[in-house]
């Protein structure tokens, strides 16, 4: 999902607030809204910082 009608600069991205908590990602001028991790991302990432083999 594209935000802006407009390119962005990098410098413009870094200064964007939108006032939410969304997370955004700037791909070749443009503002594209970031997914939520997926459950099984947010499994293997505990897995990980709990040191247990998956």
């Amino acid at each position: 999902m594209t935000i802006a009608s407009q390119l962005m600069t990098l410098e413009d991205f870094l200064n964007y607030d939108d006032g939410t908590d969304t997370r955004y990602e700037l791909e070749d001028g443009e503002l594209l809204v970031m997914p939520t991790e997926s459950d099984r991302n947010i499994r293997i990432a505990s897995f990980l910082q709990l040191g247990i083999p998956f």
